[in-house]
C-alpha cells in the first residue's frame, strides 16, 4: 500500500512541476510579448526623449562647471550670520534664494547700479561675486520638446505615457533576463558573446535596469504632478510666546537654519508686524515674525511634494552632476537598445521563410527552435538546399507540430534557453508529439545548438531526442548531433552524415560566404595517402605563394570549382613556413575528392581563417587531445613556447591511422618536443581504447594539470570530443573541483570539433 501511495504522490508532483514549468514558460513568453509591444507602441517618442534627453543632461554639468557657489562656505554658514551684511550692504533686501549648486542668490537694492537687482553673492560676505545668466535658449527649446513635445497638455500626456510604458519595458526585460540567467541569484552572471545586438542587449539591460526604472519612475511621478495638483498640507498656527523684540542675529530659527538648507528667504515689505519672513526649506515653509524671531505659522510638505521635489533631482540631475552623466548614458543606452532591439525583431522575423508546399504534401519536414532567430538559419539553410535538389519540403516551428500525411524525414533543429528549457517557439512540441498519432514512421534526426560554457548544454534537444526514441512513429538511427557556438562547419558536417545515410544529393547554400573574400594561391609540395582499412585519409603540404599570416590552429577555406561554399580544415604549420592539412576522404564529398585529385606542383586558391579560440596558450602546460585527422594542427605546436609541457593522447583506428605523422613524430620525439606522448587505438583486437579512456587511465595528472591552471585543447570528431567531456566531468566530480563549464568559460578548455 504504501508503495502505490508513493508513487501516486510521485505522479502528482511529476503533473504539477509540468503544470510550473508550462505556466513559466507562458509566463516567459508573455514578458517577450510584452517587451516587443511596449518598445513598438512606444518607439518614436521614446526616441525624441533619449535624444533630448542626451542634451539636457549636459546641462547640470555645464551648471556646476559655471556655478559661482562655495558650498563650503554654504555649509558653515547660517541665516543669523548672514542677514545682517545683507541689511549693512544694501538698501533694501527683498529675497535670498539658494540654487541647486548651493550658490546663493540675492534681489536687493543697492547703493550703486553693479550691485542693484538680482545676482550672486558670496555666503561669508554678501558682496556680489557674479551676474545670474540668461536662460540657455537651447536648453529651454529642448526641456520644451522633451516634456511635451511643444503640443502642451496633448504632449505632455503622450511623453508621460511613454515614460511609463519604459518602466514597463524595464520590468519585462529585467524579467526575460532573470529567465534566461535561470533566477535571481545569477542574473550578474557570464553571458556567452554569440551574437553582438543580443549580448550587448542583455548585457547593458542588466547594468542599467535600476537607473533606467529610476528615470522611467520619476518622469512619471513628475507627469502626474502635472496633471493632478495635490492639495498642500494645513498651515499650523503657532501661538504666540516671546513678546520682546530682538536683533535679527538673535533669531533662534536664523541660527539653527544653515544654507545649504533654505531654497528661499522672502523679506518682509514693510515694518507691519503682519508682514512676516517667509522661509521656504525642503521639508516645510515658516512664517517668522520679522521683529521676535518666532515662528508664527509653519506648513509641512506633503510626501507627495517631497516625491515629486526627489523625482526632478533624479529625473534631470540637477545639482547633481555626477548624476547628471549617468542620465547621459542612460539615454545613450536607449537609443542603443532601441537599435539592438529592432536588429532582434528583425532577425526573429527575417529568418521565417515561406514554404513552396503544403505540411500535407511534403516529404521533408524541418522543425526549429529558436529564442532569437539564429536557429532558424540553420534550418533554412538545409530547406533551401533540400528545394533546390528538388525535394518536397515543409519548415515550420516547433510549436506548429502536427500531423504529415505524405513525410518520410523528420529534422528538428533547436536550442536550449535557460536552464534547460526549450526556446519559446517550441514549448508546446513534446506535448503535442504526445497527442498526435503520425500516419507515417518518421526517420529522424535532432541537431542541438548551444555553448558549452552552460551546465545543460543542448538539454532541450538532448530530451526530444530521448523523448522521440521511445515512441514508435519515429525512427532515429543516430545519437543528437549537438553543435556548440553554431559552428558552421560543425553544422555541415553533420548534414554530410545524415545525407550519406540517406543517399540524399544536396549542397548547402550559406548567405554568410557569399562575400567577396580575396582568395590566394597555394602550391602543393608533398602528399602522402593512408588506407587504414576503414578509411582513406590523405595529407597535404601547402606553401603560400604570397607571404600569409597564419599558425597552427588558424582555417584554411577551400571551395571545390564551381562552388562558392568553402570547407573549413584545421591547419598546422611547419617549420618551414608550409601548411599541413589533413583529411578524411568522403565517397560523396565534393571538396574532400576534389583536393584527393590534387598533385605535388598543381595550384589551388583559398582563405585563410583566423582561429583565436584554438590558438595555443601561451601560459600553463597543455594536454593535446585528437583523434584523425584531427591530430594534424598539434603536431606543429610542438616547437612553440619550449617552456610548455606538452602532453598528448592521439586516436586512431589502428596503429596504421597514425603512418601520416610519424615523420613529425619521429622528429618531435628526437628532439624532445613530445614530453609525454600516448596512443589509443579503436579497432584492435584485444587493446582497443580510446582518448577518452586515456584521460580516465591518467586522471590524477589531468586533474593536477587544471588544479595547476594548465590547458587542454581537444581537435577532432564530435562524437569523441563529447567521450572525453564526461570522462572530464567524472574526473573533476571526483576531485571536487569546479564544474567543466567554468574551465570552459576560463578557456582553459579550448576545443576544435566537427
Amino acid at each position: 500500500m504504501t508503495i502505490i501511495q508513493n508513487t501516486m504522490h510521485r505522479a502528482r508532483r511529476s503533473e504539477h512541476n509540468a503544470v510550473f514549468g508550462v505556466f513559466l514558460q507562458r509566463l516567459a513568453s508573455f514578458w517577450r510579448t510584452s517587451h516587443l509591444l511596449l518598445a513598438i507602441f512606444s518607439s518614436v517618442f521614446l526616441l525624441i526623449a533619449s535624444v533630448t534627453g542626451i542634451i539636457l543632461s549636459t546641462e547640470p554639468i555645464a551648471n556646476h562647471i559655471n556655478s559661482p557657489n562655495d558650498r563650503i562656505a554654504a555649509d558653515s554658514t547660517n541665516l543669523a550670520q548672514l542677514i545682517p551684511i545683507l541689511k549693512v550692504e544694501y538698501i533694501e533686501v527683498f529675497s535670498l534664494s539658494v540654487d541647486k549648486e548651493k550658490a546663493v542668490k540675492v534681489d536687493v537694492i543697492g547703493y550703486d547700479e553693479s550691485a542693484d537687482g538680482a545676482f550672486y553673492i558670496h555666503p561669508s560676505t554678501g558682496e556680489k561675486v557674479a551676474n545670474i545668466p540668461p536662460k540657455n535658449e537651447v536648453y529651454t527649446w529642448v526641456t520644451t520638446l522633451h516634456r511635451s513635445l511643444f503640443l502642451h497638455s496633448t504632449g505632455r500626456i503622450l511623453m508621460g505615457i511613454t515614460v511609463f510604458l519604459l518602466s514597463l519595458m524595464a520590468l519585462s526585460g529585467i524579467a526575460l533576463v532573470i529567465k534566461r540567467t535561470n533566477g535571481f541569484r545569477n542574473i550578474f552572471s557570464h553571458i556567452k558573446k554569440q551574437n553582438s545586438a543580443q549580448y550587448y542587449h542583455t548585457l547593458l539591460g542588466r547594468i542599467s535596469f535600476i537607473p533606467i526604472l529610476i528615470v522611467a519612475f520619476s518622469g512619471t511621478v513628475l507627469f502626474l504632478n502635472t496633471q493632478f495638483k495635490s492639495e498642500g498640507n494645513e498651515e499650523i498656527q503657532h501661538v504666540k510666546v516671546q513678546k520682546e523684540n530682538r536683533g535679527i542675529a538673535d533669531f533662534p530659527i536664523f541660527q539653527n537654519t544653515y544654507l545649504t538648507d533654505v531654497k528661499t528667504l522672502n523679506f518682509p515689505f514693510s515694518s507691519d508686524e503682519e508682514d512676516y519672513f517667509e522661509l521656504v526649506l525642503h521639508d516645510r515653509t515658516l512664517k517668522i515674525n520679522q521683529f521676535t524671531g518666532e515662528i508664527t505659522a509653519e506648513q509641512k510638505a506633503t510626501w507627495i511634494e517631497n516625491l515629486n521635489a526627489l523625482s526632478m533631482t533624479l529625473h534631470t540631475g540637477k545639482g547633481q552632476w555626477i548624476w547628471a552623466i549617468v542620465l547621459g548614458l542612460i539615454s545613450i543606452n536607449l537609443l542603443y537598445f532601441m537599435y539592438s532591439g529592432t536588429k532582434i525583431a528583425w532577425r526573429r522575423m527575417s529568418s521565417k521563410t515561406r514554404n513552396k508546399v503544403s505540411p500535407e504534401e511534403a516529404e521533408f519536414i524541418i522543425l526549429t527552435g529558436s529564442e532569437n532567430g539564429s536557429t532558424r538559419k540553420f534550418g533554412q539553410q538545409l530547406y533551401l538546399a533540400l528545394l533546390k535538389s528538388g525535394k518536397s519540403v515543409f519548415i515550420a516551428d516547433m510549436n506548429h507540430y502536427r500531423i504529415f500525411p505524405k513525410a518520410k524525414h523528420l529534422i528538428i533543429m533547436t536550442s536550449t534557453y535557460g536552464d534547460g528549457d526549450p526556446p519559446f517557439n517550441a514549448r508546446l512540441f513534446l506535448s503535442k508529439v504526445a497527442e498526435i498519432d503520425q500516419a507515417n514512421i518518421l526517420e529522424t534526426h535532432v541537431i542541438g545548438f548551444g555553448s558549452m560554457i552552460y551546465p545543460k548544454f543542448c538539454q532541450f534537444a538532448i530530451e526530444v531526442h530521448n523523448s522521440l526514441q521511445k515512441n514508435e512513429r519515429f525512427e532515429l538511427k543516430s545519437p543528437p548531433t549537438l553543435i556548440d557556438g553554431r559552428s558552421q562547419t560543425s553544422f555541415a558536417l553533420s548534414v554530410d552524415e545524415w545525407k550519406k545515410r540517406h543517399s540524399i544529393e544536396l549542397e548547402l547554400p550559406n548567405e554568410d560566404f557569399k562575400k567577396t573574400i580575396r582568395l590566394a594561391k597555394f602550391t602543393i609540395q608533398q602528399k602522402q595517402i593512408v588506407d587504414d582499412g576503414y578509411a582513406l585519409t590523405f595529407t597535404l603540404e601547402l606553401t603560400p605563394q604570397e607571404q600569409s599570416n597564419f599558425q597552427s590552429g588558424d582555417l584554411l577555406a577551400i571551395a571545390p570549382p564551381g562552388d562558392d561554399i568553402p570547407r573549413y580544415y584545421s591547419i598546422g604549420k611547419t617549420e618551414e613556413g608550409n601548411m599541413l592539412l589533413s583529411i578524411k576522404k568522403h565517397d560523396i564529398g565534393e571538396c574532400s575528392n576534389f583536393l584527393f585529385q590534387q598533385e605535388v606542383g598543381d595550384e589551388i586558391s583559398a582563405y585563410v581563417k583566423v582561429n583565436n579560440k584554438f590558438h595555443l596558450p601561451k601560459k600553463g602546460d597543455v594536454l593535446m587531445i585528437a583523434n584523425g585527422t584531427g591530430i594534424a594542427p598539434f603536431l606543429e605546436m610542438t616547437s612553440m613556447y619550449s617552456k610548455q609541457k606538452k602532453t598528448f593522447y592521439l586516436g586512431g583506428r589502428n596503429p596504421l591511422s597514425f603512418k601520416l605523422y610519424h615523420k613529425f613524430i619521429q622528429h618531435n620525439k628526437s628532439t624532445e618536443l613530445f614530453n609525454t606522448l600516448h596512443f589509443a587505438v579503436s579497432k584492435e583486437d584485444g587493446n582497443q581504447r580510446y582518448v577518452q579512456d586515456l584521460v580516465i587511465e591518467n586522471r590524477g595528472e589531468v586533474a593536477r594539470l587544471l588544479k595547476n591552471k594548465g590547458n587542454i585543447m581537444i581537435c577532432g570528431s564530435i562524437r569523441m570530443r563529447d567521450g572525453v567531456l564526461e570522462a572530464l566531468k567524472r574526473i573533476l566530480d571526483e576531485e571536487g573541483l569546479p564544474p567543466l563549464e567554468k574551465f570552459i568559460e576560463k578557456r582553459k578548455i579550448l576545443m576544435d570539433c566537427y
